[in-house]
């Protein structure tokens, strides 16, 4: 399963490291750090489905890094981050990464209303209404993505495994994120 604590390494590097070494750039933010995934997981094959039911995998962007939102419209501090993802959603058709938000609502028609009442125009996201692709803790189901905390983003690399995950809200537009999503598209 994705996200196990086990496999889990915080993301700094070794001492002395080599700038070749597959570790990726340290990102924090004041609450949590980028939690690096080790040995990264298959994830491509998941299923994704948006507001208006069209499906989709995560292996429809192979070869892009992905960087995978889980939101809720009743998470405040999610209402905060995006605004962010959906300015980098915008920006990043010139990168190597896509951003592919997931809502926890329970039906398209609240998250939709969400993205509206934000003013988030052409924001693009997808829905997981039954917690088939992601869980909290007191979940009885294991999902491919456990949730320990809203909202949450995972990392999936270019070949279409998760490399790490952080949990709570992030300015993924900057420059520490940015060199984070670059590097598991080369990864």
């Amino acid at each position: 399963m994705l996200g196990s604590a086990a496999g889990a390494l915080g993301a700094m590097p070794p001492a002395g490291a080599a700038a070749a070494d597959p570790y990726p750039p340290p990102f924090s933010t004041p609450h949590a750090q980028f939690t690096v995934l080790d040995p990264r997981e298959e994830a491509g094959h998941i299923p994704l489905r948006d507001l208006g039911g069209r499906q989709r995998t995560l292996a429809a962007y192979r070869g892009k890094a992905v960087l995978l939102a889980f939101w809720a419209s009743w998470c405040p501090p999610c209402r905060r981050e995006l605004p962010i993802l959906q300015r980098l959603q915008t920006q990043a058709k010139s990168e190597p990464f896509v951003v592919v938000p997931v809502s926890l609502d329970r039906d398209a028609a609240t998250a939709a209303a969400y993205i509206r009442r934000l003013r988030l125009d052409g924001f693009s996201s997808f829905i997981d209404t039954q917690g088939e692709v992601a869980s909290g803790p007191k979940s009885k189901v294991a999902t491919p993505f456990p949730l320990y905390g809203m909202p949450m983003s995972y990392v999936i690399d270019a070949r279409g495994r998760s490399g790490g995950y952080l949990t709570g809200e992030a300015d993924w537009s900057a420059p520490d994120a940015l060199a984070l999503l670059r590097f598991y598209a080369r990864s």
